[in-house]
Parts: structure tokens; C-alpha cells; sequence
């Protein structure tokens, strides 16, 4: 049996025969093979001539040749005109050849192919001529001969030989283009020849490196001859095909189905090649089993080399440092180059950071030389850089830019070289590198993703977030399946957050932890996600998110504080939407989600405050002593006092109150609580009755803390403490003096607000208004230019301009839609439209409350009655009652309810069902 993937290369043991000689005409005269013309033979006898003819025909089949041909010789003497005449000629040829007369055999086969071209047994003459000369070594005689053979018209039976005989003769002339098409065009059919061919063909393809036709050849072949010895040759031939072409799994399929008839070095080959495969497909795990199997001998060390890698897959990079140690001090060869890179990645996993290093370079230095060398750069540079030895790690990177500006890393060493001039502080340097990243030949769009990326976090870095948002949008909308895709989406939402723009944050977070739940950042992006809900309020959907960030979240190194303040702003929504119960179990989950009890105290307070929420004064108060106790430097301290003397004030335990407040200015003398301490006191003082005490404490509160939070209430307080000894008119000289000693222009917008709402409240509608219009004219924003639109538009309506209201409402609900005062306003601004006369602006205003603001039940109903009584004012008396009856059948314990039966009973009975609802 041939050996596998080998074709035997032709013999040269007979003497060369020109094609001339073959073609020579036999001579005509007084030849040893013709009869004389003329003379006269007697009539043969036909069973002499049957009788001569076998027994010319035994010889050859007795592979008795010289014989043979003598017998023939003599039967064309005696027979020349008998129909089997062509057939002797035939065989005595055949038995010249086979005897030696290779002279003898060539003019015998070209007088066969110059009398008798039809004969049966003409293609079989030419194929000999043919066979003849390549068996002489005459390849061109050869080719010549099997051209003509397959010039003329036969049946595939007869055309196969020729044709497989010339692909080897063009194998033989070194010409395998045109041997794989000879060897093709013998398979055509399925003659005895085909499976050969087939075979043959693959060889030449696979020795060219034609993997591809050589797959081919190789696949046909085992489908549609499986049992012929061609097939069994294949050997791995057909493997091997499939792994050239990346054809891993076909390639592991071919192997297993190969292995059991193999032995020797060729089973030992399949078992390194299985694993390898199994290896490379990612199954590290199955790939062990046959590289153990490899025995010692020619492939074991790059069986070792495999195995090395499978554990390094599998995590066991002590094993692999192991299996390739061993690989690297075998020899100076390839295998110990690949193997020097490989054991530098075990070695750096298992924290031997400085020999991982000292593999690494080797392999970069080509010590052994190999094709790993710019990853062994690549993997250096990185472990420099984890190593923070950012000049050392940007030096590798630029030699592998140097050295080799083809290498499918140079894209990532650019990056990285970016990077790391980038962690030095050398920005110019950093874009430079990007650039080079863009210019390179091996450029790809992740490096140009990685120049905007870079780009777009500048501007992040440099707090320009309505810029960033957009810039990094881009990034992720260019390439959505990039390296940096999540990244950048993470940052647009990140920066959408800064900058305020909050519904835009979520929209992007939630699009990024949706479509990269399992990115590095994905417990970040979750994280602000919460928090996103929670800045606009949306408690139900802030504990929504808290609760899936919990459940999602890694405890990663990136994102270790996200854990406790993740749990505390769940519990704070909790608190927000008065779930106080579940509040309280979240806030005991803090203080050992973190080693320092971090958050303890807050967790604390809070609880303290949900107790108190509860009316579980006592709990409260327990709550607030155990966080002096455990906490006794806590920034809550002062503020768990004020709180303790609030709830110590709402019961009427005023003494204590007041103690806990006056600890606050003992303890905490320095602290901002001291303000809102001076309130509770002043507070407690006025509640009985002593209000020259109380002024003397919201005095000194005024004085010392001007721009406190608190001040405003503390006005309110001395105003009505001053009012309540006769003396209401020294309050603008104190507001005056106040006013002088504020630096902060928020709390004096405060103050003045306070002082517009005071004006209001002592019936001082004018007043008010020009003191609300001069503060909002100053630019004031946020929570109080809330507050006093809010305010201006219940002065207005004070002073009889509900339009002027309307205006203000209506400035208040464009500018902030999700403020916690729009639902007042917009009850509000449905009352000032009906006052003002515009009936059906107030009526469509009113209708669409339900929908904006459907959790406050009473103010729903409020605002079904205004609808009604803007329809009222409409003329439509039906869709009026309409209303009421719908107010009065949802809500029937409402205000506005209980006021509407009043006036109305019957609106307790059914509605008409003709009634106009429209």
C-alpha cells in the first residue's frame, strides 16, 4: 500500500523509446510478420485455427510471454486473414512487451494502431504505447501517446486509464495544474480507474496547496467509494485539507471518524491534530484527553505545547507553566518560541509578574526566534501597563509599531500606546499615537472608534457633558458592535446625567444596560440608571432600579462604594413612597455592606425617621441615641439631636425638646444644625406662649446662620413672634439687617421669598406681588423660582388677576415639568382659567389631570369637579353632571365629593346612561 498523501514516483528501468520509433510504418518486404504476396496457402481448418489461437491465449494467461509471443507470431504466419488475426497481433505485442522486446512490442502496437484504428482493442493499444513511454521515463513520448489515446471516441472503461496515466505524466513534468484536470477527467465516471484518480488528485492539490480542490477531491472520493483501498490512503489527507481551510469542525469529525484504522505515527498525528482542533474550537477540556495520548516520538513536545495552552484555557496556570517550561528548555526551535510566549501568560496569571515579564521579552527578542514575537510585545507593553510602569509599557508598544507595522496588534498597540502616554499626562503624545493608530495599514475601525472615543471622553473629562453626550452618542451609533460601543454609551449616559438632562440619561442608560448587560461598566450604568429615577423623583421606578442593580451587581473592584449607597437610596425610595417597613429592613442591610460601615449612621438616621413617620415615637428616639452611641463623629450627630427634639416636641415633652436642641449648640457649636436647633427652640418657646424667648432664639438663628435653609422659617417664626407682642413693624428692619449679612444669593432669594409669603399671609396682596415679580425679575432658578411662581399665582388671585396667575402657572409647569409643585399648579391653573373666562381652556386643563397625576386621589377629584364647572360655564349642563356623578362614584370620600352631594344628593342616584359625556 502506498504510503499516505504520497503518489509512487515513476520507474525508470527500461530504455528510453521515442515516440518516432513507435510511428515508424512496419517495413513492408520480406518482414518476419507478413505473408509473402501472392503465395498460395491451402484452406485452414477452422478448429486447427481455434485450437492454434488458445493455445497462444493459455500462454499469456500463464503469464508465459516470450512463448506467447512466438505462438502469436505463429498463428499471423499460418492465419493472416482469420478474424482473430487483430487480437493475435494485439497479444503478441502485449507479450513482446511483457518479454522485453520493448522494440518488438512498439512496432508490433503501431502496426495494431495503423491496420485496425476501429478495433475493439485500439484505445487498450494506444494506452500500452502510451503506458510504455511513461514507464520508459519518455514523459513527452507519453504525453503525446495519451493525447492521441484520448483524442478518439470510446467509452469512459477505456478513456479512464488514458487519462489518469496522463495526470501522472504531467505530475512526473512537474505540471500539477494540468495533472489535476487529467486526474479529474479520469473520475468522471465510476470506472475501476476513478477512485484513484480522485485520490490522486487531492494529493497533487494538498502537495501545491491547493487545500480547497484537494478537500474536494478527498470528499468525493470517501462519499461515493468509501470502501476502496484509495479511501483508506487518504489517511489524514482530508483532516488536514479542512484545517488549512479553517474548516475546524468538518477537520474533527474527519479525525475522530479516522482514528481507529490508523496506527503509528499517522495515529499519533490524529491525536495531536484532535487536540489542537478541540483546543483551538475553544474546548480545552476535550482536548486533553488525545494529547495525552500522543506517546513519546517525533510530536509529543508540540502535544505538550497543546496541553500547556488547554490548562492555561482552563485556568490552571500553574499546570501550564509546567507543560511548557518543559516545551521551552526542550530545544531552540519554533515550538519553545511559542512556548516562551504562552508560559509568559501563565506566569503572569499566577502573580509571578517579573518572570512573566522576562518570558515575555524573550519571545519579543526572537530567544527562540518565532512568529509570536510582536504578540509577546504586545502582552509586555500590557503588563507594564497594569504594572503603572507606563514609560516602560509605551516603549514596547512602539517597537512593535516599528518593527512590525503589519501585525494584526498594531491596531491595539497604537491604542495602547495612546494609553499609556496618556496615563503619563503626555496628551499631545496620546493624539499622536491615536493617529498613527488611524494611519496605519492595518487600521481598523475599532482603532478610528478608539481616536473618537478618546475624543469624545475629553470632553467629558473636561466637564463640557452637552458636547460629550453627543460626541459619544456618535461613537456608539458608528460601530453599535464595537470594542467601545459600551463604553462610549455608558459616558453619553453618564455625562446626560451631569449635565442635568436627566430624561435623556435614562434614555441611554436604559438602552445601554439592555444592550450590554454583561460590560465591565454594567453595574455602573445600572447604578446611575437608579439614580437617574430617583433625581426626577420617580421613586417607584428609582427602587425598581435599585432593586435590579442589587440584583445584578458583581461587588466588582471598579465598583465598590455602588453597593451600601446603592442599598441606601433603595431604602430612600422606599421612604419616598411611604413604604416605611421595607425602608427600615433595607437601612439594617447597610452598615456590614461595607468593611468600614459605611453609611451606618445615615442608615440609622433614616430608620429613626421612618419610625417617627410610623408615630413610633419611642423606636425613633431609640434610633437616634443608638447613632450618638455608635456614630459619635457622624456629620448626623447634630441633626439626629434636632431630630430628637422634634419628636420630643411633637409630643409634649418640651423640656427634654429643648434640652436636645441646646446639647446641639454644646456639642456641635460649629455645626449648621445649630440653625434648625435655634428654630426648634424658638419653635418650642412661641408654642408656649414665651415670645420674647422665642424672638431671642429666632433672633440669634438669623444672626449667626443668614444663609441656613432654615432662615426663611426663622423669619416666619420672629414675625410671628413680633406680631404676637405688638411689634410686627420691626420686622422690615430686621429683614433688612439679615438681608446685609448673607453671602449666599440662594438663601437671600430665600429670605425674600419667606418675606413675600409673610406679606401674603398678613393680607399684603400687593405687597407680595411686587416683591414675588422683583424676585423672580433677579434670575432666580430651581426650587425657588418654583416656589414663587407658585406663590406670585396665588397673589395674583389674591388680587383679583387670575390671568396674571394663569401666566405664572403656566411658566412654572413649561419649565419644570417634574416638579414636585405641578400638580398644585396645574389644579391651580385650571381655577385661574376658570376665573379669568376662559372656560374651555380650563376645562381641557382640568380633563387632563387624571392622566398626568393620577396618584393623588383627592386632587383627582378636585379636579373633576373644576371640570365640571367649567362645563357648567360652557352651557353643558349634562357633561357636567356627568362629571360629578363619576366624582362622586370614584371618589366618594373626597372633598370635593362629599361638597357636590352636598349641594347636589341626587348625584348619588345611577347616571343617565343618555347623559352627554363628551
Amino acid at each position: 500500500m502506498r504510503a499516505p498523501l504520497r503518489l509512487a514516483p515513476p520507474t525508470r528501468s527500461a530504455p528510453r523509446l521515442r515516440l518516432a520509433v513507435l510511428a515508424l510504418a512496419v517495413w513492408t518486404g520480406a518482414s518476419a510478420y507478413a505473408q509473402t504476396p501472392g503465395a498460395a496457402r491451402p484452406a485452414a481448418d477452422p478448429a486447427a485455427v481455434e485450437d492454434a489461437f488458445d493455445d497462444a491465449r493459455v500462454l499469456y494467461d500463464a503469464a508465459l510471454f516470450g512463448p506467447a509471443a512466438q505462438a502469436f507470431a505463429r498463428f499471423l504466419d499460418r492465419y493472416p486473414r482469420d478474424a482473430r488475426a487483430p487480437d493475435a497481433l494485439f497479444f503478441r505485442a502485449q507479450s513482446a512487451l511483457q518479454s522485453g522486446d520493448a522494440g518488438g512490442a512498439g512496432r508490433l502496437f503501431a502496426q495494431f494502431e495503423r491496420d485496425h484504428p476501429s478495433h475493439p482493442l485500439a484505445p487498450r493499444a494506444r494506452l500500452a504505447i502510451g503506458r510504455y513511454a511513461y514507464d520508459t521515463g519518455d514523459y513527452e513520448a507519453a504525453e503525446a501517446a495519451l493525447l492521441d489515446a484520448l483524442a478518439r471516441p470510446g467509452p469512459a472503461e477505456q478513456t479512464a486509464p488514458a487519462a489518469y496515466l496522463l495526470g501522472q505524466t504531467y505530475r512526473a513534468l512537474g505540471r500539477p495544474d494540468a495533472a489535476v484536470s487529467a486526474f479529474e477527467q479520469a473520475a468522471v465516471d465510476d470506472t475501476p480507474t476513478a477512485p484513484e484518480a480522485l485520490y490522486a488528485a487531492g494529493v497533487v492539490s494538498a502537495e501545491v496547496g491547493d487545500a480547497a480542490a484537494a478537500a474536494s477531491a478527498f470528499e468525493r472520493l470517501a462519499q461515493r467509494y468509501p470502501a476502496s483501498p484509495a479511501n483508506a490512503d487518504v489517511g489524514l489527507g482530508l483532516a488536514e485539507a479542512y484545517l488549512r481551510l479553517g474548516r475546524r469542525p468538518a477537520a474533527l469529525r474527519e479525525l475522530d471518524a479516522r482514528r481507529p484504522q490508523l496506527s503509528g505515527d499517522a495515529a499519533a498525528r490524529a491525536d495531536l491534530l484532535r487536540g489542537e482542533t478541540r483546543l483551538v474550537e475553544g474546548d480545552a477540556a476535550g482536548a486533553v484527553a488525545p494529547l495525552e495520548a500522543v506517546p513519546e516520538g517525533r510530536y509529543r513536545r508540540r502535544a505538550a505545547l497543546a496541553l500547556g495552552r488547554a490548562a492555561l484555557a482552563e485556568g490552571d496556570a500553574t499546570r501550564a507553566a509546567e507543560y511548557l517550561a518543559a516545551v521551552r528548555t526542550g530545544a531552540a526551535d519554533g515550538l519553545a518560541h511559542e512556548a516562551t510566549y504562552y508560559e509568559g501568560l501563565s506566569l503572569a496569571q499566577t502573580g509571578q509578574l517579573g518572570e512573566a515579564e522576562a518570558r515575555l521579552a524573550e519571545a519579543a527578542d526572537g530567544q527562540p526566534p518565532g512568529p509570536y514575537a510582536d504578540a509577546a510585545l504586545l502582552e509586555l507593553g500590557l503588563l507594564r501597563y497594569t504594572r503603572r510602569r507606563y514609560n516602560e509599557a509605551a516603549e514596547a508598544f512602539s517597537r512593535l509599531l516599528d518593527t512590525y507595522p503589519q501585525s494584526p496588534n498594531a491596531g491595539e498597540a497604537a491604542r495602547m500606546l495612546g494609553e499609556s502616554y496618556a496615563a503619563l499626562g503626555d496628551t499631545e503624545r496620546a493624539r499622536q499615537a491615536y493617529r498613527r493608530a488611524e494611519a496605519l495599514g492595518t487600521a481598523t475601525s475599532e482603532t478610528r472608534a478608539e481616536i473618537a472615543f478618546q475624543d469624545a471622553y475629553a470632553l467629558f473629562q473636561a466637564e463640557r457633558y452637552d458636547e460629550a453626550t453627543d460626541a459619544l452618542l456618535a461613537v456608539a451609533g458608528a460601530d453599535p458592535a464595537g470594542p467601545r460601543a459600551g463604553e462610549a454609551l455608558f459616558w453619553a449616559g453618564e455625562s446626560a446625567f451631569r449635565s442635568g438632562d436627566l430624561a435623556r440619561a435614562e434614555f441611554i442608560l436604559d438602552d445601554y444596560v439592555g444592550r450590554f448587560p454583561d460590560h465591565r461598566q454594567a453595574d455602573a450604568g445600572r447604578y446611575v440608571l437608579a439614580w437617574t429615577h430617583f433625581r426626577r423623583r420617580d421613586y417607584a421606578a428609582a427602587a425598581d432600579g435599585f432593586e435590579r442593580f442589587l440584583s445584578a451587581y458583581t461587588r466588582s473592584s471598579e465598583a465598590v462604594p455602588y453597593y451600601a449607597d446603592a442599598l441606601l437610596r433603595l431604602a430612600d425610595s422606599y421612604y419616598a413612597l411611604g413604604r416605611f417597613d421595607e425602608a427600615r429592613q433595607v437601612y439594617a442591610r447597610v452598615p456590614d455592606a461595607t468593611p468600614d460601615r459605611q453609611g451606618g449612621d445615615y442608615a440609622l438616621y433614616q430608620s429613626a425617621q421612618a419610625f417617627g413617620n410610623q408615630g413610633r415615637t419611642d423606636d425613633a428616639l431609640a434610633a437616634y441615641a443608638r447613632l450618638l452611641t455608635d456614630y459619635p463623629g457622624s456629620g448626623l450627630y447634630a441633626q439626629a439631636l434636632v431630630a430628637q427634639g422634634a419628636l420630643l416636641s411633637a409630643r409634649g415633652d418640651d423640656d427634654a425638646a429643648i434640652a436636645a436642641y441646646q446639647r446641639v449648640l454644646a456639642e456641635r457649636p460649629a455645626s449648621a444644625a445649630g440653625a434648625s436647633a435655634l428654630l426648634g427652640i424658638g419653635d418650642v418657646q412661641s408654642n408656649l406662649g414665651r415670645y420674647a424667648e422665642a424672638e431671642a432664639a429666632y433672633r440669634r438663628a438669623l444672626e449667626r446662620y443668614p444663609d441656613s435653609p432654615v432662615a426663611p422659617d426663622a423669619l416666619d417664626g420672629l414675625t410671628a413672634a413680633l406680631d404676637a407682642q405688638g411689634r410686627r413693624g420691626e420686622i422690615d428692619a430686621v429683614v433688612a439687617d439679615i438681608e446685609g449679612r448673607v453671602t449666599d444669593p440662594a438663601a437671600l432669594a430665600r429670605l425674600r421669598l419667606a418675606r413675600a409669603r409673610s406679606a401674603l399671609g398678613a393680607g399684603q396682596d400687593s405687597l407680595a406681588v411686587v416683591q414675588l415679580e422683583t424676585l423672580l425679575g433677579a434670575g432666580v432658578q430651581g426650587e425657588i423660582e418654583e416656589e414663587a411662581l407658585l406663590t406670585l399665582a396665588g397673589a395674583y388671585a389674591s388680587t383679583g388677576r387670575p390671568a396674571d396667575g394663569a401666566r405664572a402657572l403656566r411658566r412654572l409647569l413649561t419649565r419644570y415639568p417634574d416638579s414636585p409643585l405641578a400638580p398644585e399648579a396645574q389644579l391651580q391653573l385650571a381655577e385661574a382659567l376658570l376665573a379669568a373666562g376662559d372656560a374651555e381652556a380650563a376645562r381641557s386643563v382640568a380633563a387632563g389631570y387624571g392622566d398626568a397625576f393620577p396618584d393623588d386621589a383627592e386632587r383627582v377629584a378636585a379636579a373633576l369637579a373644576l371640570e365640571a364647572r367649567a362645563l357648567d360655564a360652557l352651557g353643558q349642563p349634562d357633561a357636567a353632571d356627568a362629571r360629578r356623578r363619576r366624582l362622586v362614584a370614584q371618589y366618594p370620600d373626597s372633598a370635593a365629593a362629599q361638597a357636590a352631594l352636598r349641594d347636589r344628593p341626587d348625584l348619588a342616584s345611577p347616571p343617565d346612561e343618555d347623559a352627554d359625556d363628551q
